[in-house]
This record gives structure tokens, sequence and C-alpha cells, in this order.
């Protein structure tokens, strides 16, 4: 699996080289530091392997590294970012979730 990373978007290529996955996040208008995690999705042949899971590690790798701050709209982040209290320094304070 490879993955490929754009601005906004971090995608996952198999070994053939087919998508089969991504998760989206745009930056949020007039806040060059923010983004939104957006959605992720694999598509259903990349289903039940952790891929989803991987993707949102990757994005919050991203995020870190960038100091970006997240807003969350994707459910699936969003329970991820609920399971990982080390992914909550992302969210503006008024964003966290209860620890």
């Amino acid at each position: 699996m490879q993955f490929v990373t754009e601005p906004h978007r971090i995608s996952a290529i198999d070994d053939n080289g087919k998508w089969v996955g991504d998760i989206s996040f745009p930056p949020v208008a007039g806040y060059p530091d923010h983004v939104v995690a957006e959605r992720v999705f694999v598509a259903p042949e990349g289903r039940g392997h952790g891929l989803a899971a991987e993707l949102t590690k990757r994005f919050v790798d991203y995020a870190h590294e960038r100091h970006l701050t997240v807003k969350l709209m994707c459910p699936y982040v969003k329970a991820a970012f609920r399971d990982h209290p080390e992914y909550q320094d992302l969210l503006l304070p008024e964003d966290r979730f209860n620890q």
C-alpha cells in the first residue's frame, strides 16, 4: 500500500496502482491554518483491513507537522478523535471531548 499526500487529501493506492481510499480535509475559508476533516472513504475492496484508521492516523500526523487546527465533520474521524485523546490537541478547546 502506498499513500499519496496532497495539500488537502491523503490517498491510498494498492500495490497494483489502484486507488482504494482517501481522507479529505479542505481548508476553512479565512483561516489558513484550519482544515475540516470532511470525510474518509474506503472502496469496498479495501474495507476491513484498518485502512480508514491508517488514513486518519496519517492525517493526524500531517496536521501535527503543519500545526493545523482541525474541525470535525466526518463521523468516522470524530469517533477516532473521541477514542484517541492524544489527537485532541489539534482541536479548538471548545471542540474537545471530555477526557
